[in-house]
């Protein structure tokens, strides 16, 4: 059975799979979730995913949500022939355009200056759907107010200074599902789409009335979704 690695959003950690994991483990899958972006914070997705394939033995599928999916393709190019299948979640292809890179250092700022607090009230809204929970929303703060400073900005960092992976849609020859909330207001649909029209094997499905962090909430939808693709890709 293959190796499920499941890449966080941020700026969250692996602790927002657990409505994942044990589902996952359930239907006889290994999987493993690494913190991003380690325990000494780099600012650089090349060298989490050269970190990442140095202590991951074997094949293995990514299941990457938002900047779990630009990791996800950075090591496609690194080990094409280590991934039989992907799972791409609510991100993106294209690397940030001026505005966006400018957008990132405005984030850096409000973090080294103003904390965390600030930098939350800002990007909360943007995370979630109209619908989501006090729960779901509360325990995503709680996890990434756990985080340092020095990693969150470490982390801006690496996501501003991404590859753009347009021309790498292209390459990626095995099975890949893309999923993307409807109410995903940082990488919508459109962006899901133009994902899926760039694979040669792509899939897609949308979740009604669901935001930016589709596996916290719907949980049930997307464990089902990615259950089904891994049976028929890997049966």
């Amino acid at each position: 059975m293959s190796v499920l690695l499941l890449l966080h959003a941020f700026p969250l950690d692996a602790r927002m799979w657990e409505g994942q994991v044990p589902v996952l483990e359930r239907a006889g899958y290994e999987v493993i979730a690494p913190n991003l972006p380690g325990a000494e914070p780099d600012a650089s997705i090349p060298s989490w995913a050269g970190r990442i394939l140095e202590l991951l033995p074997g094949d293995f599928i990514p299941v990457g949500i938002s900047m779990g999916g630009y990791l996800a393709f950075e090591l496609w190019r690194q080990a094409p022939k280590r991934i039989p299948a992907l799972v791409l979640a609510d991100t993106r292809a294209n690397a940030d355009d001026e505005g966006g890179r400018a957008a990132r250092d405005e984030t850096i700022r409000l973090l080294r200056e103003e904390g965390f607090d600030a930098f939350w009230e800002g990007l909360a809204p943007k995370l979630f759907s109209a619908g989501a929970s006090a729960e779901v929303v509360d325990g995503a703060k709680a996890i990434a107010a756990g985080q340092s400073i020095e990693s969150l900005v470490a982390t801006v960092e690496a996501l501003r200074d991404r590859l753009d992976s347009t021309s790498t849609l292209a390459d990626i020859d095995v099975p890949a599902l893309v999923l993307v909330g409807e109410e995903d207001a940082l990488t919508p649909p459109l962006a899901a789409k133009e994902i899926v029209a760039g694979l040669t094997g792509g899939r897609y499905a949308e979740f009604p009335g669901t935001g930016h962090l589709s596996p916290l909430e719907r949980p049930a939808e997307f464990n089902e979704e990615v259950l089904v693709f891994l049976h028929e890709v890997l049966a």
